[in-house]
């Protein structure tokens, strides 16, 4: 927790120097020329001269972040948060400084120029590489490291969007992927003080000024159902385009790397002459969506935009985060759906702001699938709890569906295309595709034959470290399970207690058993087990069908934690 608050407070101060990086490189390209012709900025002045250079600045923000990857390995092409999710997943939380440090330069230069990308997934990488080397010049263990990197994200973010409560839970269930005491205390410890860091100097206010919505009848739900549909859709729209374009610049191989972000920025520069709001160093869009200030068609206009200027920004090779778009266009998309339930509906609807925040939390939902954080961070940035209910419904609906549509979220499916799979549970998919469950199989003690009396069961159960009995038959053939809970049942059930010890294996067991072969990878085995709530599988021959022992789940992560050691081993013998 000591550690975690020196993190927290370390991270607050950047989350503050990146903040104003991002407005004094704002300043220097569109506001200082825009003084040369006696003007504040150059944004939304529609001369000829303003609209050149509004579309060189995002590509010489791009050439420049082009540069640094080329010279700079540590600043490559990869949003912040996939990042370190495999760091935290694959290299036991190692993240080197110069990562963190090129990644928000280069970010600061790319948001500041009028990149798309939002400041989330910078921070986020500039936060868990202080926890990282913090942990590394302890010489702390990986499981440790793991969580001074999450006190970093959880800070970082925090700090940045003044949602201490928002940044610990996206920590837990983004980056670390687990929810136990062990790490929840010093992630909070870390958020509380970056928060508190940068209050100091950026202000305590929340991140967006709303009036105060609330629900004005029950019908509403209807229409929060509706747009839960409608996020989760245009949460898959925003992921799919953002994956396409990024795959349209991993193929084009003739055009230098380093040239590809100025590309890139050109596209965005044409989109920010006519619709500034895609600019990711302004919120502008979103405080006029909650205030009732935009019109229905450029509403509808930067909500389908947003998620291409996103794109081109980082799939061409700039750098940012996805979480703010993701913020932006459902803010756009809540704001146009209210405007049209408010003509529809005038008396039942509540104002089209109200629809703003809830699509802001929903579409969020949609492309991470991580609700519980989608919830929270909203309601922390606009400080609004009277919408609570329609937010959680329309959250969930847009969760379920996205992930159904999608199989997955825009970080997992970044890591599939990368051949780096990583599951729900933060673990790394080709690592235990790589385990053969033939090498794991033990014996089991605890195997009775359909014939065993009920005393004889009581003894076995006493006995066993499960808590479920496998059956066989005379010829040794699997037939069954017991469990615990079917014992206690038959114990409490009138009909059975006063006959008890009549009763055989056979009377109580369940015949149907999930079994599987022993050429399985453990991936598969423990997915059945995730699935079903198993403690093991019995595992049958694969030739003869034959039940020759069984594979638990605590085995399979024993030698999934082993074998991602070795690979850890190695990744340090690198780096040094």
């Amino acid at each position: 927790m000591f550690l975690g608050s020196i993190v927290g407070i370390l991270c607050g101060f950047g989350a503050v120097l990146f903040h104003n990086a991002i407005h004094l490189i704002k300043k220097t390209f569109f506001d200082l020329p825009a003084h040369y012709w006696g003007l504040e900025t150059l944004i939304d002045v529609h001369t000829w001269y303003s609209t050149i250079i509004l579309i060189l600045i995002p590509a010489i923000g791009g050439l420049l972040v082009g540069l640094m990857a080329h010279y700079f390995v540590s600043a490559k092409k990869g949003e912040g948060i996939p990042n370190v999710i495999d760091a935290v997943a694959s290299r036991g939380g190692i993240i080197k400084g110069s990562v963190g440090f090129l990644k928000t330069l280069g970010s600061a230069i790319s948001i500041g120029t009028g990149g798309a990308g939002g400041r989330e997934g910078p921070i986020v990488q500039m936060g868990s590489a202080i926890g990282s080397n913090v942990g590394r010049y302890l010489s702390l263990s990986p499981d440790k490291l793991k969580i001074l990197v999450g006190c970093g994200a959880a800070a970082g973010l925090s700090a940045a969007y003044n949602a201490p409560l928002g940044g610990a839970l996206f920590a837990m269930e983004i980056i670390l992927r687990t929810f136990n005491a062990r790490s929840f205390s010093p992630i909070i410890v870390a958020s509380v003080f970056g928060t508190v860091v940068s209050r100091s100097y950026l202000g305590a206010e929340p991140a967006f000024t709303i009036p105060k919505y609330q629900l004005n009848s029950n019908y509403e739900f209807i229409f929060y159902l509706i747009l839960g549909v409608l996020a989760a859709f245009t949460a898959v729209y925003f992921v799919r385009m953002f994956l396409k374009i990024d795959d349209v610049f991993d193929k084009i191989h003739k055009i230098p790397n380093y040239i590809k972000p100025a590309i890139g920025g050109v596209i965005v520069g044409i989109i920010g002459v006519y619709l500034p709001g895609v600019y990711g160093f302004s919120s502008s869009s979103i405080n006029q969506a909650l205030n009732h200030q935009a019109s229905f068609l450029i509403l509808l206009v930067l909500m389908f935009l947003k998620p291409v200027a996103t794109g081109f920004t980082i799939g061409s090779g700039g750098n940012g985060g996805t979480f703010s778009p993701s913020i932006f266009t459902g803010a756009m998309l809540g704001g146009a759906f209210g405007m049209l339930v408010n003509y529809l509906f005038p008396e039942i609807a509540a104002p089209p702001g109200a629809y703003v925040l809830v699509g802001m939390g929903a579409v969020v939902a949609g492309t991470t699938n991580a609700s519980l954080t989608a919830l929270i961070m909203v309601f922390e940035m606009t400080n609004n709890y009277k919408i609570i209910l329609p937010l959680m419904l329309t959250i969930i609906i847009s969760t379920t569906l996205s992930k159904a549509i999608l199989k997955g979220s825009l970080y997992t499916l970044k890591f599939d295309r990368e051949g780096k799979g990583i599951d729900i549970y933060g673990r790394k998919v080709s690592v235990l595709k790589n385990i053969k469950i033939s090498g794991l199989v033990e014996p089991f003690k605890d195997v009775v034959t359909e014939n065993y009396s009920f005393q004889n069961l009581m003894d076995a159960v006493k006995n066993s470290k499960y808590n479920t009995l496998l059956v066989r038959s005379e010829s040794d053939n699997l037939i069954g399970q017991i469990s615990f809970q079917d014992i206690r049942d038959a114990i409490l059930d009138e009909e059975t207690r006063n006959i008890l010890y009549f009763l055989v294996a056979g009377d109580l067991m369940e015949s149907k058993v999930r079994t599987i072969s022993s050429d399985v990878n453990a991936e598969e085995a423990i997915l059945i087990m995730e699935k079903y709530d198993l403690e093991f599988l019995p595992v049958t021959n694969k030739s003869t069908g034959k039940y020759i022992g069984i594979v638990s789940r605590e085995i399979i992560l024993k030698k999934y934690q082993n074998e991602l050691f070795i690979q850890q081993s190695e990744n340090d013998l690198a780096l040094t």
